[in-house]
This record gives structure tokens, C-alpha cells and sequence, in this order.
């Protein structure tokens, strides 16, 4: 019997820990070390079962052949359930199992799913769990974003990156990006997400696709997609991404366009996204929110949903990385925010699932306290194209390293200003602690260091403006909720 991963699938050892994935269902689980025994000798190619037995016969010398096998096959049995791996008498069967990602899914890439099962007894905690005490007693990079151009066709009125950065933009030599994503296989990195500027202005991002997708990365890809040409459809499809990310502003063109400042940008975007879609290539819309299209949200929306694919806003913006604030005149107002989250409240599933169903972060004060505010510094970093290292893409005041200096390793470990940000927590900031909005914050500290002169630890009265109108809102619509019930009784 043979058994090999899904091409979806990734698998990564942390430690004694083995760690599961599928970028398809969006499934994962955590396993404890015999887990990650088993796990770690299951690859892309298939593999004899009876050979996976008898190489790890070797670590478990007080089982047999037989015990040792029944067991394996369990456990692989439980993971062919869950679409992780796929078994078969033949390399065609197996081929002839594998699962592909499609529009035509009954629910594409839009379903998620705890497949946490405590009653195994090799199956550990949910993937959060996991990874804040993994990582949080010793930092690891799980996802790494490369910035490989810093060249941009596009000005977008909002943008977080001044556009005297893409006035004068460059593209990443290939050589130190190919170097640093082995650097990154190295080191366990599981997710890596390519970006611009505008990617595709890379005269060899098929080099760089290529070169992520054989170190077995899950590859995200952020683009506005204006360049988009069949062959580059040919070359998505080659690689396998988990999603390519495009913003789309309105379904106007002209909001679109003033936003982009680039007349037509919105046709070929969204051109580019239909074109992905019947290529079945996974695309996720982001429309940030702000004056321009402050009411065109709802039908970037629903136009996402006739393709089922996921919208996503952020209706907060971003300072400038060099502490210019001027793009937050395009910030929309309390009001204004108010007419959006009603609107968000009705058509936005994904807004009222992790919004309306998560339980409060701070449930437990004391580990709240503890936890980081986010994973700045304990299991991601950013690359940007003249070789500076970033805690994280919109932070580019604060350069943590340089990719033609020192190794990733080394800047990871050894990183002052890394080591300073793994020592801040919620905790850090006391007035959040004892705040009755807390657990409907988004508090961030690379918001708070851009828009208030490199102080990460000043919070912008707007952010908590916004907490208190989310927790508003969300105590109405529970509110009306219960009436609604009680009038149908």
C-alpha cells in the first residue's frame, strides 16, 4: 500500500511537535512527538507503508512489525478522513485521489473547520493554542513576506508605502531572494507571501514562484493584478498557490480608478479576477474602506459572493511608513464607520462569524496579559526589496536587519529590536487590560508607531473610538436577536 501528502498539504516538525495543514480545507492539526514520527515520513512521493514501518521500527524497539503497523495505518487512516494524504495500490490511484481546488466546490476555500480531536490521544490542543505556547517560548518563523519589487504601477490614495519609495522602486536581486527563501526552508517556514510594490513588474518572478513552490512553501501572492497575461494564469496554476490576494475598491469604475489614481485600472482588475476564477486559481478581494468608497463596500460584496470567492475591509487605514499622515484624510469618520458595520452586520458572513462567534480573547485576564499583542517578531518578518527585514509589512520605519549582511538566522536570533518586541504583551499597554472594549479591539502596534511618530505603546484615540462602536453594535444585534426570539414565541 502506498501513501504520499495531498499537493495542498504541509507538514512541519516544531521541536517534538509535528504539525499538519491543508491549504485547500484550511484544516490543520498538532500532534504530539510520536505524531510528528509518523508524520515526518510522509512526503510527495509515494512511499511503501510497510517501508515507513520499518524505518521507524528503529525508534520504537519495544513494539513489533505488526503492532507498529496497525498503528501507522490508523493514524494515516484518520488523516486520508480529513484530505491530508491520499493511499492507494498504485501511483495512479493515488493520483486519481487527489482532491483539486474549484469554484465549482460545493463550498470553495470558504469553510472552516476544527478538526481538533481530543479523544486521539496523539492530537494536541486547536492550532492557536499551539502555536502561542510554541512560539512564545521560542519564536520561529512561520510565515515570511518578501517585498521582490518596490516598484508599483498603481498610487493608491490610502497606501501605507510613500510613493516616493515607488518613485525610485527597484526590483529584489534574484540571487538574495532565492538565498533567503532557502535560508527560510531552513528554518521551518511554512507560509511565504510574495508582494510588491507590484510583483509582477519582476522581470523573473517565474524564477521566484518556482524557486518557493520546490522549497514546499505555502505561497500567498498580493497584486492588483493590472499585469496579469495568460501566461502568468499558466504560471499560477504550475505553482499551486493558497490564494492570490487583489484589492478591488468599488464596483465603479471611476471610485475605483480615483482611488488607484490610474485610469483603467479597474477594468483589467477586474477582468484579471474573472479571469482567475475560471482558471479556478483561489482569489481573496481586499477593499479597504475609506471616503471615496465608503458605500461601495457592500457591492464589492456581493459581486465576490456571485464568484464565491471572500471579501475582506479594513476600514481603520494605516500612517505612512515614514510617519506622513496625510493618507488618513481619506480615514472614514465614527459615523461613517457606524453605517459601515451595519451594512457589515447583514451581508458580511465572515464578519459576523469571527466577530459574533469567537469568545473573548481576555476570558482568562491573567494569560490575556501574557499573550503578544501580535506576531511581530515571534513567528513572522518581512523582506522588502533593498534587502531590509521588517517586523512586518507596514513597518517599515524600523529595520530589523539587511538580507545582504547577515543571514535571516542570525537576524532572527540575534535582532535587538526583534528581542525588544517579543517582550511586549497585552499586558504592556494596562489602559487596554481594565478597558470594557478589549475584547473588540484590534489594537496594533505598527498603527500605533506610524501614525504617532515611531511610539508603538501610544494608542490613536480613533482605534478606540472603533472598539467601543464594534462592541456597540454587536451588543445591539445580540439584543434585537433575543426580541426577534421572544416576539416568534
Amino acid at each position: 500500500m502506498l501513501i504520499r501528502q495531498t499537493k495542498d498539504t504541509f507538514i512541519r516538525r516544531y521541536s517534538n511537535i509535528g504539525y499538519i495543514t491543508n491549504q485547500l480545507s484550511k484544516h490543520d492539526l498538532n500532534f504530539n512527538e510520536t505524531g510528528a514520527d509518523f508524520l515526518e515520513k510522509i512526503g510527495r512521493i509515494p512511499k511503501e507503508i510497510d517501508l515507513i514501518v520499518r524505518e521507524l521500527l528503529p525508534v520504537y524497539q519495544d513494539i513489533s512489525f505488526d503492532e507498529l503497523k496497525v498503528d501507522f495505518i490508523e493514524f494515516v487512516g484518520d488523516l486520508e478522513k480529513q484530505g491530508f494524504v491520499v493511499s492507494g495500490n498504485t501511483p495512479e490511484e493515488l493520483d486519481s485521489k487527489e482532491p483539486s481546488f474549484s469554484y465549482q466546490m460545493a463550498n470553495p476555500k470558504t469553510s472552516l473547520y476544527d478538526f481538533t480531536n481530543p479523544d486521539k490521544k496523539d492530537v494536541l490542543t486547536d492550532s492557536s493554542e499551539f502555536f502561542y505556547e510554541e512560539f512564545h517560548k521560542e519564536p520561529r518563523i512561520l510565515g515570511l513576506q518578501i517585498e521582490v519589487s518596490s516598484r508599483c504601477n498603481e498610487r493608491c490614495i490610502h497606501c501605507y508605502i510613500p510613493n516616493a519609495k515607488k518613485d525610485d522602486g527597484q526590483d529584489f536581486e534574484l540571487d538574495t531572494i532565492l538565498r533567503v527563501m532557502d535560508e527560510a526552508k531552513e528554518m521551518g517556514t511554512l507560509q511565504v507571501t510574495l508582494s510588491g510594490g507590484e510583483l509582477f513588474m519582476h522581470k523573473e518572478i517565474d524564477v521566484i514562484l518556482h524557486h518557493a513552490r520546490k522549497n514546499d512553501f505555502s505561497i500567498s501572492i498580493l497584486s492588483n493584478l493590472v499585469l496579469l497575461s495568460d501566461k502568468h494564469i499558466e504560471l499560477l496554476k504550475e505553482i499551486n498557490p493558497s490564494l492570490v490576494q487583489v484589492s478591488l475598491y468599488s464596483m465603479k469604475a471611476e471610485e475605483h480608478d480615483a482611488i488607484t489614481l490610474v485610469k483603467g485600472s479597474f477594468v483589467k482588475t477586474k477582468n484579471a479576477i474573472e479571469r482567475l476564477v475560471a482558471a479556478d486559481i483561489p482569489v481573496q478581494i481586499s477593499c479597504p474602506v475609506m471616503k471615496v468608497n465608503r458605500k461601495s463596500y457592500k457591492d464589492v460584496l456581493q459581486y465576490a459572493n456571485k464568484l464565491r470567492i471572500k471579501a475582506q475591509t479594513d476600514f481603520i487605514m494605516m500612517a505612512q511608513a515614514d510617519h506622513d499622515t496625510n493618507n488618513l484624510a481619506q480615514r472614514i469618520s465614527i459615523d461613517e464607520t457606524a453605517e459601515l458595520l451595519t451594512d457589515m452586520l447583514e451581508f458580511d458572513r465572515d464578519y459576523l462569524d469571527t466577530t459574533l462567534q469567537q469568545e473573548p480573547k481576555s476570558l482568562d485576564i491573567e494569560k490575556f496579559k501574557k499573550m503578544p499583542v501580535c506576531g511581530v517578531g515571534v513567528d513572522n518578518i518581512c523582506l522588502t526589496a533593498n534587502g531590509d527585514y521588517y517586523p512586518c509589512a507596514g513597518w517599515q520605519g524600523m529595520v530589523v536587519g539587511n538580507a545582504y549582511k547577515q543571514s535571516l538566522k542570525d537576524i532572527w536570533e540575534t535582532s535587538p529590536e526583534l528581542k525588544q518586541l517579543r517582550t511586549i504583551s497585552n499586558g504592556s499597554f494596562p489602559e487596554c487590560i481594565v478597558c470594557e472594549a478589549r475584547d473588540y479591539c484590534a489594537m496594533c502596534l505598527v498603527r500605533n508607531y506610524n501614525e504617532n511618530n515611531g511610539d508603538m505603546f501610544k494608542i490613536t484615540k480613533h482605534f478606540c473610538d472603533v472598539a467601543f462602536l464594534n462592541k456597540k453594535m454587536v451588543e445591539e444585534y445580540y439584543a434585537n436577536k433575543t426580541e426577534q426570539s421572544k416576539n416568534h414565541l
